[in-house]
């Protein structure tokens, strides 16, 4: 993985673009690849593409990776529509100056571009390479001269001070759109370093021998009970009600926490639903500041209807399920395919392996893919 992260950063950072820790990595293979056959333009094309169509389904994960891009959920609503519409001239320097913003905040002194700005964080991708580092300082170089010729770099200084005036094409904002994956990533880690720093550092403390046999026997004991476990073929609409109550799904608990879910949602309960729906919002927020945040997202989609299209058992402690849901927001009716992943976790206090069965541990929601919810 390493090896292909440093390639990609070698032969695409000249060019604009770094790797950050929520990457695809199965996006920088094929770029690598790409690369060695057929050379850089074409390499560069998949990013482009990539950037334009794909990453669509995951935008929302930039507004809730901090406090401060949240807090700058309707210019980031402004800067995607225009990206996505090909407004190149209105996406770009509102990117620039989401970018600027949110890591001024961020470092409560300097924008993401100031001189001074350290962009480095422990032990992630993006703050221990110095691929981004690259990026602030090649997207910052003086524009002293009005230049009429197409950029394909997001010239900083030249685009907002208005001496580059053929900044709007996809390369441009193509880049933006990357450099603000990668900046969201940095913050993110930057916020966990801390507590980072102590979970590794009590990782290398060597426990007693007695813990560490005593461990060793769970662990066999875990793992005998995870290759005797038998994945369940799950048939919505036979064994599973297309829509029904939480106790006609008792037996797959993981549908459960979906119909808690559902159901604070059509109940105005804000606050048990941001519990549900925790991983969909900043990782900062306190419990009352992300119940106040979905309230603000969710008060006016007035939940209509529902209904499960597909229940997945991927593994133990990990099942897929996707259910349709409409609802009206501004009088309009909407409809949309949301997919979750359930993901059975036990407390991170413990060392133990958590498995239903043993019921050391409680299901969560992680929102797969639910940019349905975010259509204008």
């Amino acid at each position: 993985m390493l090896i292909q992260i440093d390639k990609f950063n070698s032969r695409f950072s000249d060019s604009g673009w770094c790797a950050y820790d929520s990457m695809s990595m199965d996006l920088i293979k094929k770029c690598n690849v790409e690369f060695e056959k057929n050379g850089l333009e074409s390499a560069e094309r998949i990013l482009i593409d990539y950037y334009k169509t794909d990453v669509k389904e995951i935008t929302h994960w930039i507004k809730n990776s901090s406090k401060e891009f949240s807090d700058r959920y309707n210019l980031l609503q402004a800067f995607f529509k225009n990206h996505f519409d090909e407004m190149y001239y209105s996406s770009v320097p509102l990117g620039l100056i989401i970018i600027d913003g949110a890591v001024n905040d961020f470092t409560k002194s300097k924008g993401f571009f100031a001189e001074g700005t350290n962009v480095d964080a422990w032990d992630c991708l993006v703050g221990c390479s110095d691929g981004l580092e690259k990026l602030k300082k090649t997207f910052n170089k003086n524009r002293k001269k009005t230049n009429f010729e197409i950029i394909k770099m997001p010239h900083r200084n030249g685009i907002l001070h208005g001496r580059d005036l053929n900044y709007a094409n996809e390369y441009v904002s193509c880049k933006v759109l990357s450099l603000m994956f990668a900046v969201a990533d940095w913050m993110k880690m930057k916020n966990s370093e801390e507590q980072r720093k102590e979970e590794y550092n009590k990782s290398m403390n060597t426990p007693p021998i007695r813990e560490s046999i005593k461990h060793i026997k769970y662990n066999k004991e875990i793992q005998d009970e995870i290759e005797a476990w038998e994945k369940r073929i799950v048939c919505v609409g036979k064994d599973v009600p297309i829509c029904g109550n939480v106790e006609e799904y008792i037996e797959y608990p993981y549908v459960v926490v979906i119909i808690n879910m559902i159901n604070a949602w059509r109940d105005g309960n804000y606050g048990k639903l941001s519990k549900y729906l925790k991983r969909m919002f900043s990782v900062s927020l306190s419990e009352e500041r992300r119940a106040g945040e979905c309230r603000e997202f969710f008060e006016n989609k007035k939940l209509i209807s529902f209904e499960f299209i597909e229940v997945e058992e991927r593994a133990c402690a990990l099942s897929k399920v996707v259910i349709k849901v409409r609802w009206k927001e501004n009088e309009k009716v909407k409809e949309s395919e949301l997919v979750f992943g359930c993901v059975y976790q036990g407390n991170k206090e413990k060392s133990e392996v958590a498995v239903p069965w043993r019921d050391n541990g409680e299901w969560i929601i992680m929102p797969w893919n639910i940019q349905g919810l975010y259509s204008l």
